[in-house]
């Protein structure tokens, strides 16, 4: 498969984060339901609904590209969820370096690949990994803003507050895309450059989630990490079981969180008032046993008006993973 990383430098500030009435909550990242939900509705509204559905069609059958979730980076620091299994590390260093280790939740990613390869851990290297891991905090900053709205029929005004984050210059977030079919390289890149110039994220009538996009082949310290041979692996993005995968999911689980997501419906530049239903996945940063591929979900509200909804609603749950552990 030919991986590529790309890299959104942000032009404006932006709001990542579950809808509804308590919009102060934000994150940083963004989940791959979330980026590949943001792709499709690109495609609608340059390309047209059809031209959506073939590409959700090719989905649902034989994934042309996977993604992975979108990380921080700043400068040449790239970071990577912490692995969840941490099996290898001698129970003394855990005694001393416990609440150190449970506040460790991103690596940049030499530390990564450390941690990877399950190489020898000292008190020192865990040091080291909180150290670099205050540059994340340092790549952004949060900002809460008071808003006013109006009620429709009495309007009377009442205030409430939105989060946003603020990247830093030189900061951002990245992706890593690996494309099983190659004709679609150059699509991903139009449709991703598309999406800069519409936004990503929420409150983009306020002009929030704009940005310029590179785009290269993996290498270095990537490669490395892609590419070696393990015998466990670790999630990158969101990840749904598939029909078939689920009655060995329990058994092919090591370590792992579960979060389960749902929010209002937006198609094409229409955000439509009904709400998706929910849906569960295993997180980033979860060890499993073997390779899974995951599915697109199903999360069409029951019997929607066909005036206001007239296609089916789908979340991204493929799994995009990494070797982690002893050589096989």
């Amino acid at each position: 498969m030919d991986v590529y990383i790309y890299r959104l430098m942000f032009k404006s500030p932006v709001h990542f984060g579950d809808t509804g009435i308590d919009l102060e909550n934000v994150q940083e990242y963004v989940g791959s339901d979330s980026l590949f939900s943001a792709l499709i509705n690109v495609v609608n509204i340059y390309y047209g609904s059809d031209e959506a559905g073939n590409l959700i069609d090719r989905f649902l059958d034989t994934p042309p590209f996977i993604l992975t979730s979108l990380f921080v980076y700043s400068d040449d620091l790239h970071f990577l969820p912490r692995p969840m299994d941490d099996s290898f590390i001698p129970d003394e260093i855990k005694r001393a370096k416990g609440k150190d280790l449970k506040k460790l939740k991103w690596l940049e990613k030499r530390d990564f690949l450390k941690w990877q390869r399950q190489d020898e851990f000292t008190p020192e290297d865990i040091d080291e990994m909180k150290k670099r891991q205050d540059e994340y905090r340092n790549a952004f900053v949060k900002e809460i803003r008071p808003r006013v709205v109006l009620d429709r029929i009495t309007q009377q005004s009442s205030i409430y507050h939105c989060g946003y984050i603020h990247f830093r210059q030189n900061a951002g977030l990245y992706g890593i895309v690996a494309f099983r079919d190659s004709s679609f390289v150059e699509k991903f890149k139009t449709i991703i450059s598309l999406l800069g110039q519409t936004g990503i994220g929420g409150e983009k009538t306020y002009g929030c989630g704009m940005f310029e996009v590179t785009f290269e082949p993996v290498s270095d310290i990537f490669l490395d990490i892609l590419n070696a041979e393990r015998d466990k692996h670790i999630l990158l993005s969101l990840y749904h079981p598939s029909d078939n995968e689920k009655h060995t999911l329990k058994y092919d689980l090591i370590s792992y969180d579960i979060i389960r997501k749902k929010g209002w419906i937006t198609t094409g530049r229409n955000a439509l008032p009904l709400k998706r239903k929910s849906a569960g996945f295993i997180t980033e940063g979860s060890v499993i046993k073997k390779t899974l591929k995951g599915c697109l979900i199903d999360v069409t509200p029951d019997n929607p008006p066909p005036d206001i909804l007239s296609h089916k609603i789908y979340r991204y749950g493929y799994a995009f993973t990494a070797p982690l552990g002893r050589h096989q």
